[in-house]
């Protein structure tokens, strides 16, 4: 019976996966609507949880390949915040690598967790254990790249007023995002089937958004922040994919994308993202009592 319901299981999987890898049904997408903005719209691509720290089939170096070369904009660059104490990922060898190789392709590191607890809620800590994990992680980010990290995006996306007292304290801004496909929370199950929907969504919020001049425009265009995770192993395989819908389903709901839709430039990342950051409101949940794993 075991067996059984373990082929089942891998049926439904792969059936799943199929629909992601699949050219997309522009007959099932919704009427071009009316122009959001005078101005183009590009992304910000961001990662949480990395980087992994598998020996095989490694999600983070993957990713790193796609960004490089892909179908839709080659050299795209990201911001990955980082656990660089995690004890399957950034404390590892093989993740020290890997953020020396984000480093190095021009990418941004920025701090997610540095807590040797792991992925721990920064609410939920005394603020004295929070200072320690800040300190730790900046220094442990200025030892891979020269310069302490400006930015920071909390577990869970949970934050307070103290804790956000803290990030300044130690020169952090926290950074949230626009857009998400949901493949923060894993359990057992990498595949998130609707995430052209979710894209979708989320855009058509951004929409409302910007046409209440809530999103600042910076050089010409509007930077919209993505989130996704890097050690979601699904989330590597159809990268490619993502980055698609995202310009798709941009164009059907209204924004003019432009002709670079990624963000390039690894300065221009740190610009953007100061311009983005310490905005308190969380895109989809909107309470920022409410964790949200992302």
């Amino acid at each position: 019976m075991s067996q059984i319901i373990a082929r089942c299981c891998r049926t439904v999987c792969l059936a799943l996966v199929g629909s992601l890898v699949l050219p997309a049904c522009h007959s099932s997408l919704p009427d071009v609507a009316e122009p959001v903005s005078p101005l183009p719209v590009r992304f910000l691509i961001t990662f949480d949880d990395g980087p992994s720290g598998a020996a095989h089939h490694n999600s983070s170096a993957l990713i790193l390949d796609t960004l490089a070369r892909n179908r839709w904009q080659n050299g795209i660059k990201a911001i990955f915040f980082v656990q660089t104490r995690h004890r399957n990922g950034g404390g590892t060898e093989i993740g020290q690598q890997l953020m020396q190789r984000m480093q190095r392709e021009g990418h941004l590191l920025a701090l997610h967790t540095a807590s040797a607890r792991g992925h721990i809620n920064h609410t939920q800590m005394p603020l004295a254990e929070l200072d320690r994990s800040l300190v730790t992680g900046i220094e442990d980010i200025r030892q891979i790249s020269g310069v302490p990290p400006r930015f920071i995006r909390p577990p869970f996306w949970h934050h307070n007023p103290a804790t956000l007292d803290r990030y300044a304290a130690h020169g952090l801004s926290m950074l949230l995002d626009d857009i998400s496909i949901g493949d923060g929370k894993v359990w057992g199950i990498t595949i998130n089937p609707n995430a052209r929907k979710r894209i979708r969504a989320d855009l058509q919020k951004v929409a409302h958004r910007i046409r209440n001049d809530e999103i600042p425009a910076v050089s010409g265009y509007i930077p919209l922040v993505m989130t996704m995770h890097d050690t979601n192993s699904t989330t590597a395989r159809n990268l490619e994919n993502y980055l698609g819908m995202l310009v798709e389903e941009a164009r059907h709901v209204g924004f003019t994308v432009d002709s670079q839709p990624f963000i390039t430039p690894g300065e221009e990342l740190a610009q953007v993202a100061a311009v983005r950051a310490n905005r308190p409101v969380l895109a989809h949940t909107g309470d920022t009592s409410v964790p949200g794993y992302r």
